[in-house]
């Protein structure tokens, strides 16, 4: 897995260059860089990429008992139209340094990181599927199942190298013409990161804003995060986060500009993340 990472970026780089050729195809809103699914689709066969870029100030992995600033890029977004209602997607924070603020002593894993650690991210491959579309009387709605699944080293103190399944409900509305909202609540069951055959399982949560300023920009907000019921192990408990920001672009290339900020224990401070979108007609309908 971590030989992609070349492959990818020059993938994504190689159609961010081609975007022109992809002028023709229906705008599409993907929400990078958010964490609520959002119920917007492109037609079939359109593959959405994306690269990006994310800090934040102030990060806490209590598995590997380390603090500190963490840098992700190329954040690699990889999205292919099934159907009209249906999507297949992959996110990857592919490069991460992470700049050490502190670091419990002993090492709690074993490896003392000194003032730097870097390493690849951990994958998340999802399906969303939409079921019913909002039509203004009622809400669209729709699921969403996901998997994060093991590609980083757990001492580095960037990814927790387990696998990790959600499914969700997904929600859609748009009570005024330039206003859609957004709802995502699930169920994550999360691996125990010391123990074998244990579990923890959290309620995931997200709601989300888009408000169109006009044809080409969408000032966009969102809360979302997970919560568990008890105190659980490292990597697993309760986490949240703001981010909002703008998404700017009339054709099929589009750029988001998002502050995050964390509100608990495991991030904290403002941060930032800039990603870049664009889609192509990678497959045609057979007639």
């Amino acid at each position: 897995m971590r030989g992609l990472v070349v492959p990818c970026a020059a993938l994504v780089l190689t159609v961010l260059a081609a975007a022109p050729a992809a002028a023709d195809e229906p705008p599409f809103v993907h929400y990078v860089g958010l964490q609520t699914a959002a119920l917007e689709f492109p037609p079939y066969g359109t593959l959405v990429l994306s690269l990006g870029a994310e800090y934040l100030p102030d990060v806490n992995n209590d598995l590997a008992g380390v603090r500190g600033e963490l840098a992700r890029f190329p954040t690699v977004g990889i999205g292919l139209g099934l159907s009209d209602n249906a999507l297949f997607q992959i996110t990857w924070p592919a490069f991460n340094r992470l700049r050490v603020h502190s670091q419990v002593q002993p090492p709690i894993l074993g490896l003392d990181l000194g003032g730097v650690s870097t390493g690849w991210g951990d994958v998340t491959a999802a399906t969303l599927i939409q079921i019913r579309p909002p039509d203004g009387a009622s809400p669209g709605f729709g699921i969403k199942f996901a998997a994060e699944l093991p590609n980083s080293n757990e001492k580095l103190g960037i990814g927790d190298n387990s696998t990790d399944v959600f499914a969700s409900i997904l929600l859609a509305d748009r009570p005024v013409r330039r206003l859609a909202l957004y709802g995502d609540v699930g169920l994550g069951i999360l691996s125990d990161r010391k123990a074998v055959f244990t579990q923890n399982d959290v309620l995931t949560f997200g709601v989300l804003a888009d408000w169109q300023v006009n044809d080409g920009l969408h000032a966009v907000g969102e809360t979302a995060g997970r919560w568990s019921t008890h105190r659980a192990g490292p990597e697993t408990g309760s986490r949240a986060e703001l981010r909002g920001g703008v998404e700017i672009g009339r054709g099929a290339t589009r750029t988001s500009v998002l502050l995050v900020e964390g509100v608990d224990g495991w991030s904290s401070g403002l941060g930032v993340s800039v990603n870049v979108t664009t889609q192509i007609a990678a497959l045609k309908r057979r007639h």
